[in-house]
């Protein structure tokens, strides 16, 4: 009987600690129940342990499929995928692209589904490490290198903000990690590429004419010497340039060097400052032009005043609209400037009483002998004026 016993109580420790080791099963310490959902696991099994920040707080209790209806986010996805059904279905096949559309739209639509949640992963979690897990933090599958087994890690956040509790359950949002199989897909991709490119640098190679690769590459070394000594030169110029900046020479060194011109600029700068604050605070002309409303109000009715001579000018009145308008009136005008223009002409060739007075030099002549007999007798008057004034007086 006390042997019994003893194999008894050894059997119950041994399964303890069986349980403890492969499932994770505190005896002394409490948990708390946790809930997530994925759209895949990548082989998670229950049991996994749970890691946060590298250490090891809790075991996976559960992992089940569920339908898409139990986890309320899948709904936005499916409205989506309705949306670009749609689409494929108003896509008409007459379009040159067409097939190319649809094509598209179908690989959007199994990118989408890829990311409906449909697996449930059930948690068990220590209750000390709850104070670390808050509503913004994600559960993710990670796996010890490419095919070591899978393990849940849940990233720390906000302290003081639990997650939201679903009766007996917390819920954790869950992200989509790589698992092992789209790291090899997408190694698969990376091969297929180095098989196309291995095969374009096979072709090349085969149009390469070993003949000509000598002469071709003593050519390009000749190209290349010739460049060199360029760079050479356009290098000892660039050098000559900045002693000359930093000598003062020329006049990009003057204007590094002098300091002149930088007090000539501060000055500049000061009566620009002194400038803007006098238009700012409304002194002179340019200030008040910005900041007295009245000006702004005349300018207003100046425009509106103008505004209201084009409309009518543009309806013909006035003398300005008419004259814009009256065909007559236009006709006129210029019947009335060829004429001048006519006479302009007669006088310009010396036709006419005014075409002689401007043309005819013996009236010029008369009229200057004229002002000079004139000038003569008035001298003579001042000089004798009784020569020509004289009274004589009759008596009957």
């Amino acid at each position: 009987m006390k042997v019994g016993i003893f194999v008894f109580a050894s059997l119950l420790i041994l399964a303890a600690l069986i349980l403890q080791q492969s499932w994770g099963i505190d005896w002394f310490s409490q948990s708390v129940k946790a809930i997530t959902y994925l759209p895949d696991v990548g082989g998670l099994k229950p049991g996994a342990p749970v890691w946060l920040a590298g250490i090891e707080i809790g075991k996976v209790r559960k992992v089940t499929i569920v339908p898409p209806e139990v986890y309320a986010g899948n709904a936005p996805i499916f409205h989506q995928i309705n949306e670009i059904k749609q689409q494929i279905d108003s896509v008409s096949l007459s379009l040159p692209n067409s097939k190319q559309m649809i094509s598209d739209l179908q690989d959007q639509i199994r990118s989408l589904k890829l990311e409906i949640r449909i697996v449930e992963i059930e948690l068990d979690i220590r209750k000390q490490y709850l104070n670390r897990i808050s509503r913004d933090s994600e559960v993710g599958i990670e796996s010890r290198g490419l095919i070591g087994d899978s393990f849940i890690e849940i990233s720390p956040g906000t302290y003081g903000v639990p997650p939201i509790k679903r009766g007996d359950y917390f819920v954790i949002e869950g992200i989509r990690s790589s698992g092992f199989r789209e790291i090899m897909t997408g190694a698969n991709d990376v091969i297929a590429n180095f098989g196309v490119l291995s095969e374009q640098v096979k072709n090349i190679a085969l149009k390469i004419n070993p003949d000509k690769v000598g002469s071709g590459i003593s050519d390009t070394l000749q190209q290349m010497q010739a460049t060199l000594r360029q760079a050479n030169q356009t290098f000892a110029r660039a050098t000559a340039l900045v002693e000359d900046i930093r000598n003062g020479n020329g006049t990009m060194g003057r204007l590094v060097s002098d300091p002149t011109l930088y007090k000539r600029l501060t000055e500049s700068l000061e009566r620009f400052n002194k400038i803007a604050d006098q238009m700012q605070n409304g002194s002179g002309t340019l200030g008040k032009l910005m900041n007295d409303p009245q000006v702004f109000d005349r300018a207003n009715e100046t425009l509106a005043h103008a505004e209201l001579v084009m409309n009518r000018i543009e309806k013909g009145e006035g003398t300005l609209g008419r004259l814009t308008k009256d065909p007559a009136l236009y006709d006129s005008s210029k019947q009335a400037l060829d004429k001048f223009a006519a006479l302009l002409d007669e006088i310009n060739k010396g036709n006419g009483t005014m075409g002689k007075l401007l043309k005819d030099p013996s009236l010029y002549n008369n009229l200057d002998k004229s002002s000079e007999e004139i000038t003569k007798l008035i001298y003579d008057l001042r000089q004798d004026p009784k020569k020509y004034l004289t009274i004589r007086f009759r008596l009957f």
